[in-house]
């Protein structure tokens, strides 16, 4: 994940009451998350993705007209409430994002030219960690389930570990080594034929070190609040408060 600004880069709702009292868990989580810094190459992250997409084709995400990216936008926009974290960039994105973190494309230059039916948001939170949102359209459910399974499969990522989150319904966690070359956790899952995604890289320390302080844990329980702030999570309660 970059920032685009020139920033050194460390490597709807359920009710007001709710939006409110997910936000104070959202800001304890990322009040305490420790998180990371590149220490190795970036070189066996890409191969490792490369060739598990190679060897597996994964479904692209649908073509739509321009007038139709907003509503994609609004679909990821609340993720982080604008007084908790800083919008740094923005734009349309491929399936492939999933692997390869790739920047998101700005506006097309002709109105008329369709965009891929994927859109990502990124913020800096206000402890330095990297925070991404991402809504990926596909063809048909069978499609979304399909590149969910590849998307968060743990031999498809350099140094993945993969988990159940207790939120939202249907989840999927995984951690892993990002091009980056910095430890990141994402939390995945499918609604008819979008899937969805929220990541937390966080800021500071090596994967190392992340893993040792709980890092982890902390980066999981902040994407697993965020996700249940999308209008599609469709959560039942709200997340518990994370350990100290």
């Amino acid at each position: 994940m970059s920032d685009s600004d020139g920033d050194q880069r460390p490597p709807r709702g359920p009710g007001r009451r709710r939006l409110w009292a997910l936000s104070v868990v959202l800001l304890t989580c990322l009040g305490a998350a420790a998180v990371i810094a590149a220490t190795r190459s970036h070189s066996s992250v890409r191969v490792s993705a490369v060739r598990c997409i190679g060897a597996t084709p994964v479904p692209e995400v649908e073509r739509v007209a321009p007038r139709e990216v907003g509503g994609l936008r609004e679909a990821v926009a609340r993720a982080l409430p604008q007084r908790v974290g800083r919008l740094y960039e923005e734009g349309t994105v491929s399936s492939g994002v999933a692997w390869s973190d790739e920047e998101p494309h700005p506006p097309a230059l002709s109105p008329r030219q369709q965009r891929p039916a994927g859109y990502e948001m990124r913020w800096w939170a206000p402890n330095g960690d990297d925070v991404v949102a991402d809504v990926l359209v596909f063809a048909s459910p069978a499609q979304a389930r399909r590149y969910l399974a590849l998307a968060s499969s743990s031999r498809c990522h350099e140094q993945a570990v993969r988990g159940l989150p207790l939120h939202p319904p249907l989840g999927h966690n995984l951690s892993w080594l990002n091009p980056d070359g910095a430890l990141q956790a994402d939390v995945f899952f499918a609604r008819g034929s979008r899937v969805y995604r929220i990541a937390d890289a966080p800021a500071g320390g090596s994967p190392e070190a992340v893993r040792t302080r709980g890092g982890l844990d902390h980066a999981f329980a902040t994407i697993d609040v965020l996700a249940c702030l999308l209008p599609s999570a469709h959560c039942t309660a709200a997340p518990p408060a994370v350990p100290a």
